[in-house]
C-alpha cells in the first residue's frame, strides 16, 4: 500500500497507467475499490489515474476533528494532487465525492482542469439522512453502535446499500467483490461515513451559492431513476447554474450511471478533457 501526507493526514492512494492526469474522488460508504471494476480499466491505458481514500474511509484511518467539513475534505484532495504532482487533472467524482470535488474547484481552481460529476450531491434537500448515520456519528453512543450493535449486520447492510444504489438494475456478477465493498462495514468507516452524511446537508448548503464561480468545464452524468440522490435537486439544477457544463440524464438508471452506461461516461469525460 502507498500513502501520502495530505493536509497533515496519512492518506491511502493508488495509481495506474501513464499520460495526462485523472483524479478520482469516491462517494459515501465506499473507497478506492469502487472505481476499479469499470473506470480504472477504461482510463489507465491512456491516462495517469490516481485515487485516494477519503479521511476515515478505506485504508485512510486518520480522521481528525473537522473531517466532516468540505473545507477539510477539499484540503485533503488538494494535498494528494500536490503530493503526486498532478497538473490540472480531470477530477472524476461520484455522489458525496461530487460535493468534495465542487469545493475543491471553488477553493483551489489552480489545481483543477475540469470536473466529471457522477450523480453528485450539490444542494440542500428536504429531510435528512438514514437514521443509522446519526447513531454512527453520535459522539456518545457511536462507539457502541459501530463496534458492537451494528457489526453483525454491517456487512449485509453495506452490500444491500450498494445493491440499492444500482436499482432499478442489479449489480453485475462479481462487481461487489471486485469493488471490495465490505471495507465500508468496518467500525471506523461506519463512524466516518456517518459523520460525513450527518454534516452533508449543512456543508452543501453553505457552498451552493458559489457554484457559478466554477469556470472549468463540468460534465454531469445522472440517472432519472436515482433513489439515493435526486437528479432534479442536484444534477439538473447544477447544470443550469454552471457557466460551462454538459449533462446527460440516463433513463431508467439509478445512482451508478457510469456502471450502467460506461460509454456515456466516456463521452462526457472526453468532452471535459478536450475542453479544459
Amino acid at each position: 500500500m502507498k500513502f501520502v501526507q495530505a493536509a497533515g493526514l496519512n492518506t491511502h492512494i493508488q495509481t495506474w497507467g501513464a499520460g495526462d492526469p485523472v483524479f478520482l474522488i469516491h462517494g459515501a460508504s465506499s473507497h478506492i475499490g469502487t472505481w476499479e471494476p469499470t473506470i480504472v480499466p477504461m482510463l489507465k491505458d491512456r491516462y495517469f489515474v490516481a485515487a485516494y481514500d477519503r479521511p476515515g474511509m478505506g485504508y485512510s484511518t486518520d480522521r481528525p476533528q473537522g473531517s466532516d467539513t468540505l473545507a477539510l475534505q477539499s484540503k485533503v484532495a488538494a494535498g494528494v494532487i500536490e503530493q503526486l504532482g498532478l497538473v490540472k487533472p480531470v477530477v472524476v467524482a461520484h455522489s458525496w465525492g461530487g460535493g468534495v470535488a465542487l469545493r475543491l474547484a471553488l477553493d483551489r481552481p489552480d489545481l483543477v482542469g475540469g470536473l466529471v460529476l457522477i450523480a453528485p450531491v450539490a444542494y440542500e434537500w428536504p429531510g435528512g439522512v438514514d437514521w443509522y448515520n446519526y447513531w454512527s456519528a453520535n459522539p456518545l453512543s457511536g462507539w457502541l453502535f459501530n463496534n458492537v450493535i451494528a457489526q453483525p449486520f454491517a456487512g449485509a447492510s453495506v452490500r444491500s446499500g450498494m445493491e440499492g444504489a444500482f436499482a432499478p438494475s442489479i449489480p453485475p456478477e462479481g462487481w461487489l467483490e471486485a469493488a471490495r465493498v465490505s471495507l465500508a462495514a468496518r467500525p471506523e468507516s461506519l463512524r466516518a461515513n456517518g459523520e460525513d452524511l450527518v454534516a452533508a446537508k449543512r456543508e452543501v448548503t453553505a457552498q451552493q451559492a458559489r457554484y457559478p464561480e466554477i469556470k472549468v468545464p463540468v460534465a454531469i452524468l445522472t440517472g432519472d431513476s436515482d433513489r439515493v440522490v435526486s437528479p432534479t435537486i442536484h444534477s439538473m439544477h447544477l447544470a443550469q447554474v454552471l457557466p460551462n457544463a454538459r449533462i446527460e440524464v440516463l433513463r431508467g438508471v439509478g445512482h451508478l450511471p457510469h456502471e450502467a452506461s460506461p460509454e456515456s461516461f466516456r463521452k462526457l469525460f472526453d468532452w471535459v478533457e478536450s475542453a479544459k
